[in-house]
This record gives structure tokens, C-alpha cells and sequence, in this order.
């Protein structure tokens, strides 16, 4: 069956994920399969591989593709297309959409991961139906989105929502963004893995075991009682619940709903962070904030979905 098909594309710090769906979007359900690749270190390269996958994927399809939304980690210039800084890659001053837009012959639409997600969440996933949704999405960083009557809230510069670098102890361990004490730097992948290569300077621990490196090691070693892993925990959760609190304390969303690899796979690690949360917000009516926390229903398909619709709603306003 042919047809119109929008691309989608999240792009991590470690990974990137392609999709195309059909138009009219009525849901969330690419059309065909997801592509997951690491993501290239060379912004040249990884515009070459996405025009290519996405020529593929809309082949396979059966269809037309007519635009490419793009969900990247921030902050980022929307309007022109530009990833102006990416921590995690350590990419500055990018430009994404206009060499895709060159690339494939359609237009490209960019916003940051977190928006998209939030996006995606709250149209067809376990943001549908609230107002406001807040979208934490955690894994080697934290990115925030906001949507408000059906529309991201990107503030005066784009950043809106950003609590992944609130600092919440000034004098607290180094973040990828070079300031100190970001919720990120204690609560994300990159920062539980940076803060266990202190923790565990050489290559074993006191009893023999392998030291910790990962943030799955963390957890592991934390579950099994290891006092510095359970600290490193512990301090993760402190520190998102006061960015959970502050997102709580600045929109009071409806519902927050909770994406990225990390905050999908350690389901205690965030309940605990809710309750942290409670403790440091007021709740005058309505559901308390652990209330509100749930799981993205769409998974590790958010950004995606996000992306599609973006794409899906360039289209539909130059139509207008």
C-alpha cells in the first residue's frame, strides 16, 4: 500500500533509532521496523547514514517520504537546525536539519529529545488525556520536556524544563556540561559512571571483585549491599528527586511520565526519587507528585513518536 511517510529519528549519546511512519498519524506504530545504530561520532557521517536508513525504511514501506523529525540531545537552536551543544557527544554548533533537508529533499524538523518525548507521551502515550505532562527522560543524561494544551513549552531560549542541569550542590562532582553538582552529574548514566571510576579508582574491589563501571554495575553492586554503591544511589536519588521537585514546584503537570533507559530499567531508583520528591513539594489538592510519576507507555518509542508527530505537524501547518 502506498502512501505519504514521515521519518523519525532519536538520536542518543550512544545510540540512534529510525523509524518511518504512515500519515495520517491516528496512533503511534511505525510502519515497518526500527533501526538501531550506534550513533557516529561525526555529524557529516551520521547525516550520510540517516538519509540512506531512511530512504530504506521508506522502500520498505511502501512509501513517499515527505518529512524527518529529529529528536537530539540539547540545547539546540529548533528554529535553524543547529545542535549548539551536546555535552555527551561533545558536539558544538552543529547543524543537523539542513544537511538532512539537503541530503533527502524534504523538509527537517529538530527539537531536543526530551521535547520530542514529552511529544510523543502525550499524544498517544501515558500522557494522554493530562495537562500538563512533564517528561523526565533518564539515561547517560536527563533531559526535560514540557507540553501544555497539546504544545511543547520551550521557554525564551529553549531551555524550559531543564532540570538535568539545575545544580543542586555547588560544591558536588564535575558534569558533562563543566559546571558541578547537576542533578545529572549525580543521577544520570554518565554520572553514576563517572562518580564509580572515583569510587573504585583500580581495577578490583578490596574482596576481588571486578570494581564498578557501569550504571548497571552500580545498581547491582548497590542491591547486594556494597556501602559506596548504595551511597552513589542514594545520592542519585536525592538529587533527582529535587529535579522532579522543581518541575513539580514551577508547572504542577498532571502527570510525569518517565522515559530513557535508566529511568525504564530501575523502576525503585525513581520510585524513591518520587517520594523524595513528595517530601519536598506541598500538595494543597489533587494527587501527591509519587502519584504522578509513571512509566512512558511507549517505551523507548517516545522520542520517536515525538519525532513523528513534529515532522507529521510541519506538513500540516504549510499546508495551512
Amino acid at each position: 500500500m502506498s502512501g505519504q511517510v514521515v521519518g523519525a529519528v532519536d538520536v542518543g549519546a550512544t545510540k540512534t533509532l529510525v523509524a518511518v511512519a504512515r500519515r495520517p498519524l491516528v496512533g503511534w506504530a511505525q510502519d515497518g521496523r526500527v533501526v538501531r545504530m550506534p550513533t557516529p561520532p561525526d555529524p557529516a557521517a551520521l547525516v550520510a547514514v540517516l538519509a540512506e536508513t531512511l530512504a530504506i525504511l521508506a522502500r520498505e514501506a511502501a512509501g513517499t517520504l515527505v518529512a524527518i523529525g529529529i529528536g537530539a540531545p540539547g540545547p539546540l537552536d529548533a528554529a535553524r537546525g543547529v545542535i549548539l551543544h551536546s555535552p555527551n557527544q561533545g558536539w558544538r554548533d552543529v547543524p543537523l536539519g539542513p544537511p538532512l533537508a539537503d541530503a533527502t529533499g524534504v523538509p527537517v524538523v529538530l527539537d531536543d529529545d526530551a521535547n520530542a518525548g514529552a511529544l510523543g507521551e502525550a499524544r498517544f502515550g501515558a500522557g494522554r488525556g493530562a495537562d500538563p505532562v512533564a517528561y523526565l527522560t533518564i539515561s547517560s543524561g536527563i533531559g526535560a520536556g514540557i507540553v501544555v494544551g497539546g504544545r511543547i513549552v520551550r521557554g525564551a531560549h529553549g531551555a524550559a524544563g531543564e532540570v538535568g542541569h539545575l545544580v543542586v550542590d555547588p560544591d558536588g562532582p564535575r558534569c558533562g556540561c563543566g559546571r558541578r553538582g547537576c542533578v545529572e552529574a549525580f543521577a544520570a548514566g554518565s554520572g553514576l559512571e563517572r562518580r564509580a571510576r572515583e569510587s573504585w579508582p583500580v581495577g578490583v574491589r578490596r574482596d576481588g571483585a571486578p570494581a564498578v563501571r557501569t550504571a548497571a554495575d552500580v545498581f547491582r553492586a548497590a542491591r547486594t549491599g556494597d556501602p559506596a554503591a548504595r551511597l552513589l544511589v542514594a545520592d542519585g536519588v536525592a538529587a533527582l528527586g529535587r529535579g522532579l521537585a522543581a518541575l513539580v514546584a514551577t508547572i504542577d503537570p498532571e502527570r510525569i511520565v518517565i522515559g530513557g533507559s535508566l529511568g525504564l530499567a530501575q523502576r525503585g531508583y525513581v520510585s524513591r526519587a518520587a517520594r523524595e520528591a513528595r517530601r519536598l513539594t506541598i500538595s494543597p489538592s489533587g494527587r501527591p507528585v509519587d502519584g504522578r510519576v509513571v512509566r512512558a507507555a511507549l517505551r523507548g518509542g517516545s522520542v520517536l513518536a515525538g519525532a513523528a508527530v513534529l515532522a507529521d505537524g510541519a506538513l500540516l501547518n504549510d499546508a495551512e
